[in-house]
């Protein structure tokens, strides 16, 4: 099986419309994505459509999917994300929300799970860029592959031994071998808003025969993205922020 694992689109159409031409030519049979569909970009209601309408997809909840449909509270959030969520309140058509309001945290599949954020305590939304938080996230499950997003920057996290994780950005030389003999944590990046300096989307692919891990980056319309942010009126820096990939 080639599973295409994606998350937080953010509302970003154009990144989400590359992400989809990109991943139907690689051969994928099911599709996981790791919530945040909505915040931050001016196409909520489209990005919902186009990725509900993938086929044998899961969704998990995101922490602002669950603020755009009051889940949780949007005002425990940045004053920018609490104004794009309660704009994107707004956008939102019944069975959008719907939608959003009947995703699981977490789902599994064999011996993976798959979270936006912390998978031992899903509604905490903690970013696993710590060795604090990814041991959490190891002592509180019992899968050999664990996969997140959240933190918008793709990350391979492996427990080497009791004491040691390891924590290496992907990088640009091809398939990443699973570690038959230890557990990972995956982190496929951000679709609609990355933040590790590089303004292009990232997903990945699992191939479960060739044990492998693929990450790929696309590029998108990124200044188009950002030019309908501010015609909706929504904050300059969510715009900004897409040239810059932060």
């Amino acid at each position: 099986m080639r599973l295409a694992v994606f998350a937080d689109v953010h509302g970003n159409l154009e990144a989400l419309e590359a992400f989809l031409h990109h991943v139907s030519t690689q051969r994928v049979d099911r599709y996981v994505c790791l919530g945040d569909i909505v915040g931050y970009g001016a196409n909520p209601g489209e990005c919902i459509e186009k990725v509900r309408a993938l086929p044998q997809i899961n969704v998990v909840l995101g922490n602002h999917d669950a603020a755009a449909v009051w889940l949780s509270s949007p005002y425990s959030m940045s004053k920018m994300a609490t104004k794009a969520i309660l704009w994107t309140m707004e956008q939102l058509a019944v069975d959008h929300a719907a939608f959003l309001r009947e995703l699981k945290e977490t789902l599994t599949m064999g011996d993976m799970v798959f979270s936006h954020a912390n998978p031992y305590n899903p509604r905490a939304w903690r970013y696993v860029t710590t060795r604090k938080y990814a041991g959490r996230c190891f002592s509180g499950t019992r899968e050999k592959l664990l996969f997140v997003g959240h933190t918008h920057e793709p990350m391979v996290i492996t427990k080497r031994n009791p004491i040691r994780i390891a924590f290496e950005p992907p990088g640009h030389n091809g398939p990443i071998p699973v570690d038959l003999k230890r557990r990972q944590i995956f982190n496929c990046g951000s679709i609609g808003q990355p933040r590790d300096g590089i303004p292009l989307a990232s997903y990945l692919i699992y191939d479960t025969k060739l044990e492998e891990m693929e990450f790929h980056r696309i590029p998108y319309n990124h200044l188009k993205a950002a030019d309908k942010i501010r015609r909706a009126g929504l904050p300059a820096y969510l715009a900004d922020r897409l040239s810059r990939g932060r």
